[in-house]
């Protein structure tokens, strides 16, 4: 059986779809650390609180952990916020984690199997089990062998995140499961992600030391596409671009599946550092120009000194972006949606020069992509009972709650995963 070691398998008398139940959602940021208090019912995920910390410029790099005690204490001080005053009963248990960075290795897979036997009869529930049990043994393998060839490591060295049964068809028809249905053609869409152990191993201690046990460990642009409302259906097609502080990741959905990701290290600290050396500012007064220049908190003479810092960067990080596309290789033509979210989202120049670029003069987009912002209220089955849920940068984590219930749903009405 194949044993994934970030997805728990509790009885179904310790089911989380129980409004008193809180869990955590932890997205540990290069800039900032973010954390949700949820707890999940049949009818969605219920926000309860939210925390905020901002992390020392030697905490992390490029989303992966640099200095563990101070991600640690950090960490004691987000739950702190969100638990103060929770009795003892309601403390939480659980967490759930989002991991990013380039050597995350995400891949989709589309499988096309062929029931020759017993295709006119009803698929079975062990039927079933036995054909993705035989899907994921060979993703497994190759998914290691994959990141392997990319970064050198040995498949020892490599850990599988997930791997989430993203679509189901038999006879050309959509279902939840194939059990009880008859048809000679079964089309299976799996979304797996691997991580090198090292980066996983940081992520465990986190948990550990907080006394909390892992729901899962996430590939951050997997979820916020799967989060978006309306992003399964099969007439949904967009780009998730997340802008965090360390990294950039992309998401492909193309009819409701995830067809690609891709990550790479350039976020909001390059800008960040950019105007270290230009103005001659320490980091952190640095930073907190660059976030009043995108709440439009400056005088215009302040303004227009960090314009011209942060507009040649933006184009810097446009020519990444392009290149992320091109190295997609399996994609013919890219959907004509794109959502931003994360916090160097918030730059004004990230979206102007996305607006001033050629799309369809240097890649497959057969239309100028339309470019929005993935506000939370564009969240799938999320109620913020907290009234602090606002903002772009604190979509990350609501997905990661999101993949939690998802999962618990799954788990709750035997739906494979």
């Amino acid at each position: 059986m194949l044993n994934l070691p970030f997805l728990r398998n509790f009885s179904e008398n310790n089911s989380l779809l129980d409004s008193n139940k809180n869990v955590i959602a932890l997205d540990i940021g290069t800039e900032k650390l973010k954390s949700l208090l949820f707890s999940m019912d049949s009818t969605g995920i219920n926000i309860k609180k939210i925390s905020r910390i901002e992390q020392q410029q030697n905490a992390m790099r490029s989303g992966i952990i640099t200095n563990l005690d101070t991600v640690l204490d950090n960490c004691r001080l987000s739950i702190s916020e969100l638990t103060s005053r929770l009795s003892d009963e309601d403390m939480p248990k659980h967490v759930v984690m989002g991991i990013a960075g380039e050597y995350i290795q995400g891949v989709s897979i589309v499988i096309n199997y062929q029931r020759e036997e017993n295709f006119d009869k009803e698929v079975t529930a062990k039927e079933q089990e036995n054909i993705i049990k035989q899907i994921k043994e060979k993703i497994e393998v190759n998914g290691k062998e994959d990141l392997g060839a990319r970064t050198g490591l040995q498949n020892d060295d490599i850990e599988i995140l997930h791997i989430t049964k993203t679509g189901l068809e038999i006879g050309g028809m959509p279902v939840d499961s194939l059990v009880g249905y008859k048809g000679r053609e079964v089309k299976l869409n799996f979304y797996a992600s691997f991580a090198p152990k090292t980066y996983v191993e940081a992520l465990r201690k986190v948990a550990q030391e907080l006394n909390l046990n892992i729901l899962g460990i996430v590939s951050q642009p997997f979820a916020v596409a799967r989060a978006f409302n309306g992003s399964t259906n099969k007439d949904f097609s967009a780009i998730f671009i997340d802008i965090g502080g360390g990294t950039s990741d992309i998401a492909v959905v193309e009819k409701g599946n995830i067809v690609e990701t891709k990550m790479f290290a350039f976020g909001g600290r390059t800008f960040t550092k950019e105007i270290v050396n230009t103005l001659s500012l320490d980091y952190r007064h640095a930073e907190q120009r660059k976030i009043k220049y995108s709440d439009k908190d400056l005088t215009k003479e302040l303004a227009r000194e960090v314009q011209k810092v942060v507009y040649p960067v933006a184009n810097l990080w446009m020519k990444t972006l392009k290149t992320a596309f091109y190295s997609c290789d399996d994609i013919d033509t890219f959907p004509g949606q794109i959502y931003l979210c994360g916090g160097g989202a918030l730059l004004p120049e990230i979206k102007e020069v996305m607006l001033e670029f050629p799309w369809k003069k240097y890649l497959p987009f057969p239309v100028v992509p339309r470019i929005e912002y993935f506000t939370p209220q564009k969240l799938d089955n999320i109620v913020d009972l907290s009234g602090d849920l606002k903002y772009v940068f604190d979509i990350t984590p609501a997905a990661l709650a999101k993949f939690a219930y998802d999962n618990e749903v799954n788990r709750f009405k035997k739906i494979p995963t």
